[in-house]
């Protein structure tokens, strides 16, 4: 751990435990820098940022290395492609912080995202900090990175749940917040198990590993907090061709992956979350059977 003195003029000693921020690479040349550069310049600094090169072949792992070499802080792992679960999989059994994020290599996060997460996750001693994100597109990163486009980021607003206050309603208000894995920092114990707790990795295989497990990390936690602060800015491209290609490819998978997860729910007799997830579940069936009528037009 690092220590650092408080600012205005105290000499009070803090830790900066070491945080980890996992991030899957694969065939990112042209976004990369911007993910990692984001990384780098965190307000909190004790951090070790893990990019795991999914076997890129477009120069994206050749780029982390040159990262590596100039900031000490940035590990780089090859693997053959493998898919994302696999990559993160590495991450998890590497990473050396008490504490993992997880960040996409082509998005970006703000310059307190980690400070912010890591300060009220030991605010309300939880186990689980979450974020609000900001999808945004190219043309929209490169605004807010000259300074055109601004994002207010200041609603401080906070909500700490328990575990299972927070199953219970899960798809209602704060979905914003659920799904997805990259929008939060995590105590390591919930991720890698022990005392009685199942240890998480991502199937390796699946598609859509965050609808998978998002829902079992918080259920190995014992209290969550919620940020309403918009500290990570999701990168979208949904009009290209490789995105629609790759929707069309998933629609089976989303709606197999929906399928366990209400099972979860439906076991567990949480039955508001169950509901809330069928009609998602029925929402997202009828637009699939649309998207595939318009594609056979």
């Amino acid at each position: 751990m690092k220590k650092i003195s408080e600012q205005q003029g105290t000499t009070k000693v803090q830790t900066m435990p070491l945080i980890s921020i996992i991030v899957p690479v694969y065939q990112v040349k042209e976004y990369i820098e911007e993910c990692v550069e984001s990384l780098l310049a965190q307000t909190y600094t004790n951090l070790e940022i893990l990019l795991v090169d999914d076997g890129s072949t477009d120069g994206s792992g050749a780029m982390c290395d040159e990262y590596a070499v100039k900031d000490s802080r940035v590990r780089v792992i090859h693997q053959e492609n493998q898919g994302p679960s696999v990559a993160r999989n590495q991450g998890l059994d590497h990473a050396r912080g008490e504490y993992v994020a997880f960040v996409d290599s082509d998005d970006v996060v703000m310059p307190d995202f980690i400070e912010t997460l890591f300060g009220i996750l030991n605010k309300y001693q939880a186990d689980i900090a979450a974020c609000a994100y900001i999808k945004c597109s190219t043309d929209d990163l490169i605004h807010i990175r000259n300074g055109v486009l601004y994002i207010d980021s200041n609603d401080n607003k906070e909500i700490c749940m328990t575990s299972e206050q927070m199953l219970r309603q899960w798809h209602g208000k704060y979905k914003k917040w659920e799904t997805v894995a990259w929008n939060k920092l995590y105590r390591k114990s919930v991720l890698n198990g022990g005392n009685g707790v199942a240890a998480i990795r991502f199937p390796v295989g699946r598609k859509l590993e965050d609808v998978l497990m998002s829902h079992l990390m918080v259920a190995n936690a014992a209290r969550v907090v919620l940020t309403m602060r918009k500290l990570y800015l999701y990168r979208t491209t949904p009009n290209s061709r490789a995105y629609q290609s790759r929707m069309a490819k998933l629609m089976e998978e989303n709606l197999r992956a929906q399928r366990e997860r209400m099972a979860f729910f439906k076991e567990r007799r949480y039955w508001m979350a169950y509901f809330n997830l069928l009609v998602g579940y029925m929402l997202h069936l009828a637009w699939f059977e649309w998207k595939r009528m318009k594609q056979r037009k």
